[in-house]
């Protein structure tokens, strides 16, 4: 832009300097002319985009090191044209702090509507935030421009891959599944504690017949199962301990999501506990679908080191009672011996391995598939 505007001053010094010296009517009008366009093109850019719809789609969801697409929408609710628009299309992965832009130039007729489609790609997974917002309108000339205001945004997510790796150690008989509380609002499948007594319905299995209580009051009672949803597991990645790299950052997403993926498929149900900025979020993870749902949230913000997860979940919750916890971190803080007095086993990202207070575990963001073959929990 800055070109034109000199190749144009340049052009009016030069017409202004001819009309001077040869006194030329043709000259003076070609002066006039060339300052009256000018003149017609600040107005018209004036009021160009002032009216422009903007939206920003993208998949919910997209694959690591594979270009996703996605479309711009721009409408032109008014009949003044715009002519040169300019801006950038920002994308950012919220979990890795990765990011990028997208130049993006158009322009639109009266009441036109137009889509552009773009690509973008990240090599971690986590969030894919992308959005628009300021851009330029210039004029036919490319000399003024003003400046417009969008809000359009998107969000896809790169979901961490799926191991195929034995877990072979995460079985259900290597937890301590005695101390658990049961739901009150939702059966289950642990014959051990009853939920409610019922009448029997077609397709329930014969087991469940409560044979007792059914010959006293000579009809055929049902007992429900309960649910247990406080197993003595919690499985807590803390992404607050230290800053890490985005391969560490996308090598413990990958960690958590394999551990806790065979956990679920094995029948052990556990409490999944995470940083999400200065806050900590817990849920219950008790199926394989569950647990998928719940790892886009996962990602959805990475590191904040000022205060680390153990801190902020006795701040929030108190120390943390369950039989065991894996605690998936970059370091181990000073205040996890404070957390639970329940047994701990520490997988650390490329961190430094503690004393024999707790069984510590260090794999590396490279290898680690490998590395979590030799985990013992």
């Amino acid at each position: 832009m800055m070109k034109n505007r000199i190749m144009w001053l340049l052009w009016l010094i030069g017409m202004a300097g001819a009309t001077v010296v040869t006194g030329s009517w043709l000259m003076a009008a070609v002066l006039l002319l060339s300052a009256l366009l000018l003149l017609l093109s600040a107005a018209v850019t004036s009021l160009g985009g002032r009216k422009t719809e903007i939206k920003l789609s993208v998949p919910r969801a997209a694959e690591r090191n594979e270009n996703f697409r996605g479309r711009m929408t721009l409408k032109n609710q008014s009949a003044w044209p715009v002519f040169g628009g300019r801006g950038e299309i920002l994308w950012e992965n919220l979990f890795t702090g990765e990011h990028g832009e997208i130049p993006i130039a158009f322009s639109l007729g009266s009441r036109e509507k137009r889509t552009i489609e773009f690509e973008a790609c990240s090599g971690w997974c986590g969030c894919i935030k992308v959005t628009f917002s300021d851009w330029r309108c210039s004029d036919f000339f490319h000399v003024f421009y003003v400046k417009r205001k969008a809000v359009a945004e998107g969000a896809t997510v790169i979901m961490p891959e799926k191991q195929n790796r034995d877990f072979s150690f995460l079985t259900r008989e290597g937890f301590d599944m005695e101390s658990f509380r049961y739901s009150g609002n939702r059966p289950g499948d642990d014959p051990g504690e009853t939920y409610d007594i019922r009448e029997y319905q077609p397709g329930d299995s014969i087991r469940q017949i409560h044979w007792k209580l059914s010959s006293k009051l000579n009809h055929i009672l049902i007992k429900e199962a309960s649910l247990p949803v406080s197993r003595s597991l919690l499985v807590f990645w803390d992404k607050n301990t230290e800053e890490a790299s985005p391969d560490e950052m996308d090598a413990m997403a990958e960690s958590v999501s394999s551990i806790c993926q065979a956990l679920s498929q094995d029948g052990v149900q556990y409490t999944l506990g995470w940083t999400d900025g200065q806050e900590i979020c817990q849920e219950e993870a008790f199926t394989l679908e569950e647990l998928l749902r719940l790892l886009p949230q996962m990602l959805k913000n990475g590191q904040n080191p000022v205060e680390d997860g153990v801190s902020l979940w006795m701040d929030a919750y108190g120390r943390a009672e369950y039989g065991k916890i894996i605690y998936f971190a970059k370091r181990i803080p000073e205040s996890l011996e404070e957390f639970s007095g329940g047994e701990i086993s520490i997988l650390l990202c490329d961190g430094i391995p503690a004393d024999n207070r707790w069984n510590t575990m260090v794999y590396h963001a490279q290898t680690f598939a490998e590395d979590l073959q030799m985990v013992v929990l």
